[in-house]
């Protein structure tokens, strides 16, 4: 009976995520994870997370040789950028394929 409690304890705690370090969690004894890391669709490991790989320049900028967390005002100025930089191509792209129809029908 003892080693069978034993056993299942062992198995419990081999299975479960051991945090060693800040910056490696520890899934199983022969597999460990590194912030940093990438997962197979390229996303980034933060310690929390899996972020894809703009999630830090729409939240934070780096500055002084440090990231720095973006106020919400200027994230939402990034945003608005986008956004505007996205209408411009599409109208670019409807003028261009307006012209390019108009030569070569």
């Amino acid at each position: 009976m003892r080693k069978i409690l034993l056993l299942a304890a062992v198995l419990l705690a081999s299975s479960a995520p051991i945090v060693t370090q800040a910056e490696e969690i520890t899934l199983l004894p022969a597999i460990k994870l590194q912030i940093g890391d990438r997962d197979s669709y390229g996303h980034y490991w933060d310690g929390g997370r899996w972020r894809d790989k703009d999630y830090w320049h729409r939240h934070y900028e780096y500055r002084d040789k440090h990231w720095r967390k973006l106020e919400k005002k200027q994230r939402k100025a990034y945003e608005k950028g986008y956004r505007d930089g996205r209408k411009d191509y599409k109208k670019r792209e409807k003028e261009y394929n307006k012209h390019h129809k108009h030569h070569h029908h």
